[in-house]
């Protein structure tokens, strides 16, 4: 007990009043910056707003989420790099920005590694926990795996083959590495753009050719350019939506439970509904106007023979390990088994 009237009483009296003052102010609320290159308006922007608000109402505005849609905060590289200084929190980022901090996120990108999305299902609910968890062990806290769609070729000339590929104008993502590697395995020299620069460059005839979802490539405008849809799956698109740990420090942990089950859910919707979203694009892509090319047997197998020299090659120089490589392969051998007796919905070589 203390009885002394000198300094130690004056400190334990101060102590004891910081402390009750402490416990009678209110919180201060974290304000978490969020980007997404996804226009406003979207149905994946209403989610994420709506999930903003719940967050808000759930933690009594201790955390609240400011939402910067359509690019505004510049290209995936820009976002990554303003989490990493604080100048935003978190974001919903494609795969390729993760390359030096965990490029396993890229596993689902191998090209042609998926005919049908049956697979892609029976893969995703074996090792989407491993991705998670990978993106967690770098240092971002990944909410879920939001479902964007399988990529097409498509271009304002008509192409079918491999060479015929090698002849246009090919937009890749700046600074996608994997990308790049990929179009280059292929003999295809990519134009590096990003996403922003892409239509305007497709206006004035700088690129010729993308490769996207259908759902990305309406809301951006880019099928206003174009003509031609190759009808054969390139590559499965995705977005992990992520917030940079670091950014969640002063966030108690009941606080970050409720971002977790929030946000978990708005991803969990957001990749529910994107299969039905791809098939409408799809459909409006056709009433657009859009021509549908249907490669030959014989031109279908030249690309997935290329596809498998460009997944060497990445496995060769460490875009995706070996190990998660091999899992993924003994996911599919199980399901492929599984379903041999069975009809299964497999990606179509000819036209749908």
């Amino acid at each position: 007990m203390i009885t002394s009237s000198g300094p130690l009483r004056t400190m334990f009296i101060a102590a004891m009043a910081a402390i009750v003052l402490a416990a009678a102010l209110p919180s201060f609320a974290k304000d978490l910056k969020i980007a997404s290159s996804a226009p406003d308006g979207t149905a994946w922007m209403k989610l994420l707003r709506q999930a903003g608000a719940d967050v808000e109402k759930a933690t009594e505005g201790r955390v609240k989420l400011k939402f910067y849609p359509g690019g505004t905060q510049g290209d995936d590289r820009d976002v990554m790099r303003k989490m990493r200084i604080g100048q935003l929190h978190g974001g919903t980022v494609r795969t390729g920005v993760f390359g030096r901090t965990y490029s396993d996120i890229q596993l689902y990108n191998l090209p042609m590694v998926f005919r049908s999305m049956d697979e892609v299902d029976a893969v995703r609910r074996a090792l989407d926990p491993e991705l998670i968890k990978g993106l967690a062990d770098a240092g971002y806290i990944a909410y879920g795996i939001a479902e964007v769609g399988m990529a097409y070729a498509m271009s304002t000339h008509e192409a079918r083959s491999l060479r015929d590929a090698q002849r246009l104008k090919v937009w890749a993502p700046k600074g996608d590495i994997p990308a790049i590697r990929l179009l280059d395995s292929m003999d295809i020299k990519p134009i590096t753009l990003t996403i922003g620069e892409v239509l305007p460059s497709l206006t004035t005839g700088l690129i010729d050719t993308v490769a996207a979802p259908p759902i990305a490539v309406l809301p951006l405008l880019w099928h206003t350019r174009l003509t031609y849809v190759l009808d054969l799956p390139f590559m499965y698109i995705y977005s992990p939506f992520v917030i940079y740990e670091r950014s969640l420090r002063g966030v108690d942990a009941a606080d970050r439970a409720v971002l977790q089950r929030i946000l978990s859910e708005a991803v969990a919707q957001a990749d529910r509904r994107s299969r039905a979203d791809h098939d409408a694009a799809w459909k409006a892509l056709k009433k657009q106007g859009l021509q549908f090319l249907s490669p030959t047997t014989a031109e279908a197998d030249e690309w997935r023979t290329a596809a498998a020299a460009a997944t060497k090659v990445w496995i060769e120089e460490g875009i995706v390990s070996q190990p998660m490589h091999a899992r993924l392969q003994s996911v599919l051998a199980d399901v492929r088994g599984a379903q041999a007796s069975s009809k299964v919905k497999t990606f179509p070589v000819a036209g749908r």
